[in-house]
């Protein structure tokens, strides 16, 4: 009798333990970080709290307050001083699963932004830790850029710059991003549009390839105003933008030709490359961009009064990104297979650590395309535990019949 309770405990102790492994594993994914998708927040909360993740290092500040430029309701602003050790303030979603997104938002750079010789990224998609972005929307001087980068295996990371167009001031920006992100054996694709009009595209890799999935922070973010970069204070006002109506819906792939290809270091047109990486399967190549793309499906509040609209002074004279073309022009950049940008065009990795907002590490890793791996072990092990349940039943009962018997 002894021996038999004995037995049991065992079994039921060996049970416990399988069901448990199994249910945790099938539910890893669920407990792990990630963004639900359809995703908005146009900030009308007050708050910025839907967002899992923020990122500050300095004095720089994120905070909703009424929006400028006409625009109606709130919208989230962030804020850098140029106080020589300040350069990131950021809020960003979770990860993503592998797959084709629609991302939009609108941005506002104020009449009082000054023009920077380097790199402000306003908005950016990591796709691996330890890594620079895999896709990046700056300003620079006066214009827009997009920064691509991916790498295979032990490869160098590979760039590709495209310019947007100019940089117009004391308006509401409309940005929608068809992104497909690639895999090994996804091909990936970027369709980016600015006020309804397609400034530029991508076809090719657009990510790492790691065990790792997408994530989308906005905001300010100045490599170059690294104190370790030799930075000190420029006694100029602190840097501001806004940003309002973001959104992540589910999208189609993109299949087609990039609209623009390499260019030279000073484009005049909207959507061509200012320099490239080595040639690589993911090198845009030569094609003409299309400004009949259809408008992007998320449209700013409903406007109080009409926005200002003056333009930078170096975009007076030139019509806005949606009315002109994007025209190939030569390929240019660095010669040496595999190089990244020059110190001054340097984005680091994302190794920094970033203050609390609910939520945990910008680096962390969320779902991803070992997804279906763990979901086969969970399930395989909870079967296993259920078959081992009813064997025990069916001899706790075999046994009991016996004993009337």
């Amino acid at each position: 009798m002894f021996q038999r309770h004995s037995r049991s405990r065992r079994v039921g102790a060996i049970l416990a333990a399988v069901l448990a492994v199994g249910a945790a594993s099938a539910g890893s994914t669920a407990t792990a970080a990630s963004t639900a998708v359809p995703f908005s927040d146009g900030f009308e909360s007050g708050s910025t709290t839907v967002w899992p993740r923020k990122g500050i290092d300095g004095e720089g500040a994120v905070d909703v307050v009424a929006a400028p430029g006409g625009h109606a309701g709130r919208a989230a602003r962030f804020t850098l001083p140029d106080d020589g050790r300040s350069y990131r303030s950021e809020i960003a979603t979770s990860r993503l699963p592998y797959g084709s997104y629609r991302y939009t938002f609108s941005n506002y750079l104020p009449q009082e932004w000054i023009s920077y010789e380097a790199q402000t990224i306003v908005s950016q998609w990591h796709g691996g830790t330890d890594t620079i972005p895999a896709v990046v929307l700056a300003v620079r001087a006066d214009r827009w850029l997009m920064l691509v980068h991916w790498k295979t295996g032990s490869e160098p990371v590979n760039e590709v710059r495209y310019d947007l167009g100019p940089v117009r001031l004391g308006r509401w920006n409309q940005w929608a991003f068809d992104i497909t992100w690639s895999t090994a054996t996804t091909p990936g694709s970027i369709t980016a549009r600015l006020d309804g009009a397609q400034v530029g595209s991508h076809l090719g890799p657009n990510s790492y390839h790691q065990d790792t999935a997408p994530y989308h922070k906005i905001g300010l973010y100045r490599p170059n105003w690294k104190a370790s970069k030799g930075n000190v204070s420029g006694g100029t006002p602190p840097v501001v933008v806004y940003y309002d109506d973001v959104s992540i819906t589910p999208g189609l792939p993109v299949p087609g030709r990039p609209t623009a290809a390499p260019s030279s270091a000073a484009p005049t047109a909207p959507g061509a490359p200012t320099s490239a990486a080595p040639a690589s399967p993911g090198t845009p190549s030569a094609a003409a961009a299309s400004s009949t793309a259809p408008a992007s499906p998320a449209s700013p509040k409903p406007a109080t009064s009409p926005p200002t609209a003056r333009p930078s002074a170096s975009a007076s004279a030139q019509e806005p990104p949606s009315a002109q073309p994007s025209a190939p022009t030569t390929a240019s950049g660095p010669a040496v297979p595999g190089s990244t940008p020059g110190p001054v065009e340097d984005i680091p990795a994302e190794t920094d650590t970033d203050t609390d907002n609910d939520g945990r590490p910008l680096a962390e890793t969320g779902p991803s395309d070992r997804t279906p791996l763990v979901l086969a072990t969970g399930g395989a092990l909870l079967v296993a535990g259920l078959l081992l349940a009813y064997r025990l039943r069916t001899r706790t009962a075999a046994r009991r019949t016996h004993r009337k018997a």
